[in-house]
């Protein structure tokens, strides 16, 4: 919600294509071969243990004589890539979690899409074959986006720099759960470490409103078009040498387009967003931004601390500019904090804020 995304843009999702050809001949497949697996593949892993992954969930499906119960894991894996489909809440569309697959293949499911993710995209063999890295494609995609915070929450910065671990990738549905999209690259979304780890998402189903009831919602898609939100802060009781209470000031956050209520409500609970945005105000904002706003008043020269309140509110303009959404942490707070200075702050407040200013 914070801003629109292009896709991550790789060749490494060419991955993909193993799982779907292997799932799609199974069933009638008379015995376990190359048959079963792009050609390209056959090549580029032949050296690897990616086919003995495969070999243990095809003895496991073998095994299975109820062609029901073989036929939800060949569901599972349809409908578990159906990404998009799935947050929409499409009506075609089931959630199947791993435990609701036969218990005999659930282990043998999860070792195999753990190695996909975790040793075959990164496999020299295969990078080479790609000509691509997953480092290298969340460069583009930080390029791509013109981004330097985490385009999910704006709150942490965003660098892929030699030296540092890369971005995270987060499967947005989890592969705790959905193990068998887990090297679906619409599923695949760089995204901050605070945004990807608890109490944030974590390992979220995000697809149900609560674990328990499975009640299914329409669930936030980072990649799909949205008009954004505004957030609005406020004093209730502008602060005095007496200090300041939660009480005194209030924090809003909304959907621009009221239609899209649905899927604000849930990235705001999935990504943990009013509870980290308040407290951003509270040990960021509060106790720096006057330090923070002489700061910039003092590195340009062309600015001096305001004698009134209209000079006071110029400098507040300018200072607000320097606030790009997309790429300073904690913009899109500071900026609704600003705007409260500049439109709403009484002018008593304003004219004890002059005083101060200019006695620093």
């Amino acid at each position: 919600m914070i801003t629109r995304l292009q896709k991550l843009s790789t060749q490494i999702s060419t991955i993909q294509e193993i799982p779907s050809v292997f799932f799609s001949q199974i069933e009638n497949s008379v015995s376990f071969g190359d048959h079963l697996f792009p050609n390209w593949s056959n090549t580029v892993f032949a050296n690897t243990a990616l086919k003995s992954k495969f070999e243990a969930v095809y003895n496991k499906y073998k095994s299975i004589k109820t062609k029901a119960h073989r036929n939800k894991i060949i569901n599972a894996f349809y409908h578990n890539n159906q990404i998009e489909n799935l947050c929409n809440n499409h009506a075609a569309s089931l959630i199947i979690e791993l435990k609701e697959l036969p218990k005999n293949i659930q282990s043998e499911i999860d070792t195999l899409f753990l190695y996909l993710y975790n040793v075959a995209i990164n496999f020299h063999g295969f990078e080479t074959y790609v000509n691509d890295k997953i480092k290298e494609s969340i460069d583009r995609f930080i390029i791509t986006n013109a981004i330097e915070v985490c385009p999910l929450c704006g709150l942490e910065g965003f660098l892929s720099l030699e030296g540092q671990a890369r971005i995270a990738l987060d499967h947005w549905l989890c592969k705790d759960l959905f193990p068998m999209s887990a090297v679906n690259f619409d599923n695949l979304i760089p995204i901050g470490h605070d945004c990807n780890q608890r109490p944030a998402k974590g390992s979220k189903n995000i697809l149900y409103c609560n674990s328990s009831t499975k009640k299914r919602i329409k669930a936030f898609y980072p990649y799909i078009d949205n008009d954004g939100i505004s957030v609005k802060f406020t004093f209730i009781k502008e602060p005095t040498i007496n200090g300041m209470y939660d009480a005194d000031w209030n924090l809003t956050i909304n959907p621009v387009n009221i239609t899209e209520k649905d899927i604000f409500e849930s990235w705001d609970s999935t990504l943990n967003i009013y509870v980290r945005y308040r407290s951003y105000l509270e040990k960021n904002i509060f106790p720096m931004w006057e330090k923070d706003y002489l700061a910039f008043i003092n590195e340009d020269n062309s600015l001096s601390n305001a004698n009134n309140i209209d000079e006071l509110k110029s400098n507040f303009k300018l200072w607000r500019s320097s606030f790009p959404v997309k790429k300073r942490s904690g913009s899109i707070i500071y900026r609704a904090f600003i705007d409260y200075l500049i439109n709403y702050a009484s002018d008593a407040y304003l004219n004890s804020l002059c005083d101060n200013f200019r006695r620093s």
